[in-house]
């Protein structure tokens, strides 16, 4: 230490030397740029999406154990699950034929999708409620209910036996329907599992739904009553859902006017049932689809909107208008005069007869036929009781259930001399044929090319709903819809 100061240690010379400073300051600067690139390179988490939970159907031990009618549906009453979000997703859409199918508008249904269906539910008061007697008056489903279904199977040419038959072939629907709500021709998504022989073919999902609902109204069960509620509710949501918008209205068809009317009747005998406001958008929307895809010419509806008519598609589109109307969902003069206009393109002997396209009269045809006049009020009952007379006289065949199913409503709507006779043989005929065995217990299957296509499912519902003539009282199926107004 020569000028009085202490002389800097070796550490102190080491750290002050330019050379390990600049070392420092790299190795800091380095530092911090792996420290930013790690923090890049952790992976963010996507914020979490609630998974749509699928409702799927009951499980067919609860029906063959009786589940408490007094339950509350899904999804309904104060202490519904809020543990998750739960949203029902509607399937896809099938994609039409671009060239045949109508511009399809982007609007969503009314009906929010979120929310469960028979939370929806405001049922009519009926007349029991209201501690008096219902009658067709005052509520036209008052036959499908309590002691109008009794009083109706005794009046009409019912039996216990018949009963228990359709009680049958309901749970065999309820076991054959698939998790999304919809039922299938070919017996897919269900729990059958190839346990059911002699499956349709036909792909439209909502006529499968559609005619398979229909039996379950018809004994008088919807979204909101009766023991099976909670397949109906699903069928119910299921056809909304697959409601495609188009400029001619709502498209139910998947591809086919059958699929389209029998759907629309469907959610229509719902609307007219509970007097439910969910489902007046969709048959409003659905009868203009009818409407519009009217043959202008000829009067009639075939598969696809304007071709020229056939009988049998005309009747299912004529059937859901006549639902529609008497659910207060309004339907035009034009297209009804449009359909008579068909009728006398195809009939044979004055109207005693009905051919497919063209005056060529066919048993069925001519039942089918036959029973779209009295739809329409045509004032030669003459020719129609002909009509059925000739139908009628030899009895029900055993294998035609589609002839069958129309020419009981006819003959029942005319309180045709030939009824009583005709309907026991047919009724005891369906009875005795039902499947009493294996997975197929409930259900029917017959040698009828008419419907071959829909398979055992459409056989089912068809018998069902012909056994089921004695009450299905919406007035279109009683000697109210011959007098009854549009």
């Amino acid at each position: 230490m020569l000028d009085g100061r202490e002389s800097p240690t070796s550490i102190e010379r080491l750290v002050g030397s330019p050379a390990v400073r600049s070392t420092y300051a790299s190795l800091l600067s380095h530092v911090a740029i792996l420290v930013l690139l790690a923090l890049f390179m952790i992976p963010v988490e996507p914020a979490r999406r609630l998974r749509p939970i699928e409702i799927g159907t009951a499980d067919a031990a609860a029906d063959d154990l009786g589940v408490d009618d007094d339950s509350p549906p899904p999804g309904g009453g104060a202490q519904a699950v809020e543990a998750a979000e739960v949203t029902v997703m509607p399937p896809e859409p099938s994609v039409a034929d671009p060239i045949l199918a109508p511009e399809v508008v982007d609007r969503p249904p009314e009906a929010p999708a979120t929310q469960p269906f028979a939370a929806l539910a405001k049922p009519m008061v009926s007349a029991a409620t209201a501690g008096g007697m219902a009658t067709a008056a005052t509520d036209p489903y008052a036959g499908r209910r309590g002691t109008g279904r009794r009083d109706g199977v005794a009046a009409r040419g019912g039996s216990p036996a018949s009963e228990e038959a359709v009680d049958r072939g309901l749970a065999w629907l309820a076991r054959h329907q698939a998790a999304d709500g919809s039922w299938r021709f070919d017996l897919s998504g269900c729990r059958c599992d190839g346990g059911c022989r002699d499956a349709g073919s036909v792909t439209s999902t909502t006529a499968a739904t559609g005619v398979a609902l229909l039996p379950f109204l018809g004994a008088g069960h919807t979204h909101i009553e009766g023991e099976h509620r909670e397949t109906v509710s699903r069928g119910l949501y299921y056809l909304m859902s697959r409601m495609r918008m188009t400029t001619r209205g709502g498209d139910l068809g998947e591809g086919t006017m059958y699929g389209h009317g029998i759907a629309t009747m469907a959610l229509a005998e719902a609307l007219g049932m509970t007097r439910d406001d969910a489902f007046v958008p969709y048959v409003r929307d659905a009868v203009r689809f009818i409407e519009t895809a009217q043959d202008l010419h000829g009067g009639g509806w075939r598969y696809l909107p304007g071709q020229p008519g056939d009988t049998t598609v005309t009747a299912w589109q004529l059937a859901a208008l006549r639902s529609a109307a008497l659910a207060g969902v309004p339907v035009p003069s034009p297209t009804m005069e449009g359909v008579g206009r068909f009728l006398d393109r195809v009939q044979v002997r004055q109207g005693e007869a009905y051919g497919y396209q063209s005056p060529h009269a066919r048993p069925c045809t001519s039942a089918v036929g036959l029973l779209c006049r009295l739809y329409l009020r045509w004032p030669n009952e003459a020719a129609i009781d002909r009509g059925l007379g000739a139908l009628a006289k030899a009895g029900p065949a055993p294998d035609d259930v589609y002839l069958n199913f129309y020419l009981a409503q006819a003959l029942m709507q005319r309180d045709h001399p030939l009824w009583k006779r005709w309907n026991a043989r047919n009724r005891d005929q369906l009875v005795s044929r039902q499947a009493r065995h294996a997975h197929e217990e409930g259900s029917w299957f017959f040698a009828d090319h008419e419907t071959a296509s829909g398979g055992r499912l459409a056989h089912t519902a068809l018998a069902v709903l012909t056994l089921e003539v004695y009450y299905r009282l919406l007035p279109m199926y009683g000697a109210d819809a011959v007098t009854a107004g549009w």
